[in-house]
């Protein structure tokens, strides 16, 4: 029998970084394949390969089905039988449940609507995964598990399509899931292997692949370290292969200081959608850092406390409370707040000067008109202590490298010399000149008395900064690091161990 999907010699580089190197992979049809790495590993590099998001370098060739398969085409993806189910699922929350999978074919969106017919098309496609869930639901109505589902229906629905699906690729689907409802999905998932469509299933949570797979791929730095039967690996066995060193036994980690100045921000019970009840002190001049897998809460944590996102519990200011979901009311508290993604905080058509003074235009005004020589001078002094290049004020920042981009909205919040600093993923895309840049404005921030709380995937990023760091899992801190105890192979430690509660 044909492989479901085979690759041999898959390379991608990005700026002359490489995300993947020269990596084989194979899958049978109905196996059920994991696909495991630490991250940056290239996990996400290749999925996004597959899907036709990226082109691959010269040299790589894949095969589906026993017939060559073009990498890097979405077209070429979907005639193959390739599905996809992403992290953010990609539904319309405001359609239906039938009408979402109505979606999952091109060709059938200038077709007839023949709402009976679809309604039981939709009803039969959540039956076969052994959920009922009615079809003329709002999917925004529906719990996330049931979301998750509907994806999952969605993408293997071949009425009206090209056909049905050869392989079934899930990019960390119980990332937001209780173990229960995870359980549940991974029903569903056995139904579809033994349909005979192949599965490929990324995860970070190691109990679940070796709880569900058949065998397991490991990457490392973009390479493929080994492929095994999930039967023969245990967790310290896949940890190893993963990090490429043993992650030893757990220990207590010391407590943390009292002495020092009372704590600038408080947070009790802090509840979002994953985060679960997170309570957190941070004094004048430290820094203290959040970790944790994707699906933790991690990526949760600096909007809620920004005012970005609804929140449960508690933040005060300098003992002063917080309005919730208020971006205003945070940033009149003094919380200043560089999200993940750039382009959310900048105005891409506008210039340096425009983005970098954005957020306070008081000291310009002159009665009831902005003084421009004044604002022009303040963002030359910032262009030059930051080294933003080129260092032309009016220069569109969309023009900029990410660093420099990351530089300019850094300033932004520096100059309003904030009581808080929250930073998600401060060094995201940026080379290592901008990184250490970066980090050195971070501490000169603490330095000045900012109470600064940095969220990131990067465990020596966090080693570097942090005085404490907090490990999420699944949506509660399960482990506090402090003093010698935070560094990167310990941060790694915590975030791959045995979770008590799974």
């Amino acid at each position: 029998m044909a492989h479901a999907l085979w690759i041999t010699g898959l390379t991608k580089d990005f700026g002359g970084q490489r995300a993947l190197d020269a990596v084989d992979l194979g899958v049978e049809p109905g196996e059920i394949h994991a696909l495991v790495g630490h991250n940056g590993s290239g996990k996400s590099t290749l999925v996004k390969i597959l899907a036709g998001y990226h082109q691959p370098e010269q040299g790589a060739h894949a095969r589906v089905a026993g017939a060559d398969f073009p990498l890097g085409s979405p077209a070429a993806a979907r005639a193959a039988g390739l599905r996809f189910v992403h992290q953010d699922l990609g539904l319309v929350e405001s359609l239906t449940v039938a009408d979402n999978l109505r979606l999952a074919a091109d060709a059938r969106l200038l077709a007839p609507l023949r709402r009976r017919a679809e309604r039981v098309a939709a009803d039969q496609a959540l039956a076969a995964l052994g959920y009922d869930i009615a079809p003329t639901a709002r999917v925004g109505d529906l719990a996330r598990s049931e979301r998750t589902a509907v994806a999952v229906a969605r993408a293997l629905d071949g009425h009206g399509s090209t056909g049905p699906a050869s392989l079934l690729v899930l990019d960390e689907p119980t990332a937001s899931l209780s173990a229960a409802e995870a359980d549940r999905l991974f029903g569903a998932v056995r139904k579809v292997a033994a349909a005979g469509t192949a599965v490929l299933f990324v995860s970070h949570h190691l109990d679940e692949v070796l709880g569900m797979c058949d065998r397991v791929t490991v990457l490392r730095d973009g390479r493929r370290i080994d492929t095994r039967p999930a039967a023969e690996l245990t967790h310290e066995a896949l940890v190893e292969l993963m990090l490429g060193h043993s992650i030893g036994h757990s220990h207590t980690s010391r407590p943390a200081s009292t002495s020092g100045p009372p704590p600038r921000l408080v947070v009790r019970g802090l509840f979002g959608t994953t985060l679960t009840g997170l309570d957190l002190a941070v004094a004048p001049g430290e820094v203290l850092g959040i970790s944790g897998l994707t699906g933790s809460g991690r990526e949760e944590v600096a909007g809620l406390l920004a005012g970005r996102i609804p929140r449960g519990g508690d933040v005060d200011v300098d003992g002063v409370p917080v309005e919730p979901g208020d971006p205003r009311a945070a940033i009149a508290a003094g919380i200043a707040y560089v999200p993940a993604e750039r382009a959310r905080a900048l105005l891409p058509r506008s210039g340096v000067r425009e983005n970098l003074t954005l957020a306070d235009l008081r000291p310009f005004r002159r009665g009831h008109r902005l003084h421009r020589g004044a604002e022009q001078r303040e963002t030359q002094r910032w262009i030059t202590e930051l080294g933003i290049r080129p260092a032309e004020p009016e220069r569109p920042v969309a023009q900029l490298s990410g660093g420099n981009q990351q530089k300019v909205v850094l300033a932004r919040w520096l100059r309003t010399h904030p009581a808080v600093l929250v930073l998600d993923e401060p060094t995201q895309g940026v080379d290592v000149g901008a990184k250490a840049d970066i980090h050195r404005l971070i501490e000169e921030a603490a330095a000045a008395g900012a109470a600064v709380v940095v969220c990131s995937t990067d465990d020596a990023e966090l080693a570097r900064l942090a005085g404490t760091v907090l490990v999420l899992r699944r949506g509660r801190a399960a482990t506090r690091l402090t003093g010698a105890d935070v560094t990167d192979k310990r941060i790694e430690h915590e975030l791959l161990a045995i979770d008590p509660a799974a």
